[in-house]
C-alpha cells in the first residue's frame, strides 16, 4: 500500500501553494557529520513528507548523488546495484544528453562546474520571510564536516507586471501535463484537474501506475523496475534530475520578431483574429499557446483552456501541432501509434520552478534567467529517452535529424510547420533557429524515503 508518509514531498504532490524555493548545495567532508546532520533533520521533523496534517510555512527536501552516497559510508557491494546512469553522473553523460557547445560542463555555473555536489537540499516557502527563516535554521544545523557549496540558487514563480504567474521567461503557463497517478490526491482531497494519465487505447485516459516513479511498486505492465540495495533503503525512494537551464529570452524574441513576417506571408487567409504572427510563430514552435491552450483544441487561438484531455491522433500531419513542437516530443501521448503504448514507459514527474527575474518586452539586461528543472522517476533511462531519442533526436516525429526547436543546446537548428488545407496555410520552414537553452549546471540524485535516510544516518547501510 501506498505510504505517503514515508515518501519525501514535492514528489507525487507538487509545491504549487509554495510560490519561493531555495536549493543549497553540500559537500561531505565527514561522513559521521553527515549522517549526524540527516538524523537531527529527521529527529526535528524538518523532512517534509508526501502527506502532512497540518500545512508547513516552508518544506525541506533531501536528495544525494551517487558520490554522496559513498562518502556518507554505502558500502560498495551496495553501491554497485544502482543504475549505471545515476553511477556516471550528468556530466560524465553531457555528450549523450545533448549538453554540448555551450551547454557543455565547462560552460556551467559554480558549484557544478568545479565543486563535488553530495547533497542537494530543496526548501520551499509560503512567503520568502518563511523561507528565510528555514533557510537559517538548516544552516545553524550544519556540522563542521559539512560544507555549503557557493552560491545557493534561489527560484520562484514568476511575477509580470506586478502578478505571480505559472509561466516560464518565454511566456508559456508551465507546469500543465504532469502525469495522473494512481491513488494520489492533493493534499485537500481532490485529485488535479490538470494531470494526465497514459492513452488507454480507446480514445481516453487511464491512471499510471506509481511504480513508474516509486520504487517497491507495479508499474506499468505490472513489472517492478530494479532496485538497489538493500531494499529497505531503496522501498519508497525516487530518482531525481536536476537541471539548472538558462532560457535565452531576448534570443528567442529576436528570432521569433524576424520570422513573423515571413511566416505572415504563408498564412493566405491572414492571421487568426487577435492573434499576432509573433504569438502564432511562437505556439506552433512550443505546441501551445501562451495561456496553456492546446493547439488541438484551440487551433486559431488562445481558448483560455488548461485542459489536458487530447490526444494526437485527429493531427497525424501536425496541422494543428506541428510533429515536432516541443511539447508534442516531450509527452507525445498517442501520437506515435500503438495505442499510446511508445510513450507510456516515458512519464516523468516535473516539478520544475522559475529563477531569475522576468524580462519586460522591449527590454534587455545581463541578468541571468531559466528554469531549475526537476524531474522524479524510477530510472534515469525515463528522462534519457526522452532526451536523446525525442528531443536531440527526429526520428519518431518524421522530423529526420532536426532536435527541438526551443529546447536543443544546437545551434542553427531547423523546424517544419506543416500546411493546413482546411485554412490554406503553407507549410514553413524555420532555419537557423539558435539556441534558446542551455544548460548550466546539474546532476542525477538519489531520493531516500524518510526510513531510507533513517538508516543511512545509522551508518548501519548492508546487504542482506
Amino acid at each position: 500500500m501506498l505510504d505517503l508518509c514515508n515518501i519525501q514531498g514535492n514528489i507525487l504532490r507538487g509545491y504549487a501553494s509554495f510560490p519561493h524555493a531555495c536549493f543549497l548545495y553540500l559537500n561531505i567532508q565527514n561522513a559521521e557529520d553527515a549522517r549526524a546532520l540527516v538524523q537531527t533533520l529527521l529527529d526535528t521533523d524538518s523532512i517534509t513528507p508526501g502527506r502532512w496534517s497540518t500545512k508547513p510555512d516552508a518544506t525541506l527536501n533531501l536528495a544525494l548523488t551517487f558520490e554522496g552516497l559513498r562518502v556518507i559510508g554505502v558500502p560498495e557491494e551496495s553501491l554497485a546495484t544502482f543504475p549505471a546512469e545515476f553511477q556516471d553522473g550528468m556530466r560524465a553523460r553531457a555528450r549523450a544528453l545533448g549538453d554540448i557547445c555551450d551547454s557543455s560542463p565547462e560552460n556551467w555555473d559554480e558549484p557544478w562546474r568545479t565543486s563535488r555536489v553530495h547533497i542537494l537540499i530543496m526548501m520551499y516557502g509560503r512567503t520568502l520571510t518563511m523561507l528565510d527563516g528555514r533557510c537559517r535554521t538548516l544552516r545553524q544545523l550544519l556540522p563542521p564536516g559539512v560544507q555549503e557549496l557557493a552560491p545557493e540558487q534561489p527560484a520562484g514563480l514568476l511575477g509580470i507586471n506586478g502578478q505571480t504567474t505559472r509561466k516560464e521567461h518565454f511566456g508559456f503557463v508551465d507546469g500543465l501535463s504532469n502525469p495522473d497517478v494512481e491513488g494520489v490526491r492533493d493534499q485537500d482531497g481532490s485529485r488535479k484537474r490538470q494531470d494526465i494519465g497514459n492513452p488507454d487505447a480507446k480514445g481516453g485516459f487511464r491512471k499510471i501506475p506509481v511504480g513508474e516513479f516509486i520504487l517497491g511498486y507495479p508499474g506499468e505492465g505490472g513489472d517492478l523496475a530494479p532496485m538497489p540495495e538493500p531494499g529497505l533503503l531503496a522501498q519508497d525512494a525516487t530518482y531525481l534530475v536536476f537541471r539548472k537551464l538558462e532560457q535565452k529570452v531576448l534570443a528567442c524574441r529576436t528570432y521569433l520578431a524576424k520570422q513573423a513576417e515571413t511566416f505572415s506571408r504563408a498564412l493566405r487567409r491572414g492571421l487568426p483574429a487577435g492573434v499576432t504572427a509573433q504569438d502564432y510563430l511562437s505556439a506552433k514552435m512550443m505546441g501551445r499557446w501562451p495561456d496553456g491552450s492546446s493547439l488541438i483544441k484551440h487551433p486559431n487561438g488562445p481558448g483560455n483552456d488548461t485542459s489536458n484531455i487530447f490526444g494526437y491522433p485527429e493531427d497525424p500531419a501536425g496541422a494543428r501541432c506541428p510533429l515536432g513542437a516541443h511539447l508534442r516530443r516531450a509527452n507525445p501521448r498517442d501520437g506515435l501509434g500503438f495505442g499510446g503504448r511508445t510513450m507510456s514507459l516515458r512519464r516523468l514527474i516535473r516539478r520544475g520552478i522559475t529563477y531569475g527575474n522576468y524580462l519586460p518586452l522591449g527590454e534587455q539586461d545581463e541578468e541571468k534567467r531559466g528554469i531549475m528543472f526537476l524531474a522524479f522517476n524510477s530510472g534515469f533511462d525515463q528522462f534519457e529517452f526522452v532526451q536523446q531519442i525525442w528531443i536531440n533526436f527526429g526520428d519518431d516525429f518524421e522530423q529526420g535529424n532536426d532536435t527541438d526547436p526551443i529546447a536543443s543546446a544546437r545551434n542553427g537548428v531547423r523546424m517544419v510547420i506543416p500546411g493546413d488545407e482546411e485554412t490554406g496555410r503553407q507549410p514553413f520552414i524555420c532555419f537557423d533557429i539558435p539556441s534558446f537553452v542551455e544548460t548550466r549546471g546539474g546532476d542525477y540524485f538519489f531520493v531516500p524515503s524518510l526510513t531510507g535516510l533513517r538508516l543511512l544516518a545509522s551508518g548501519r547501510v548492508q546487504m542482506s
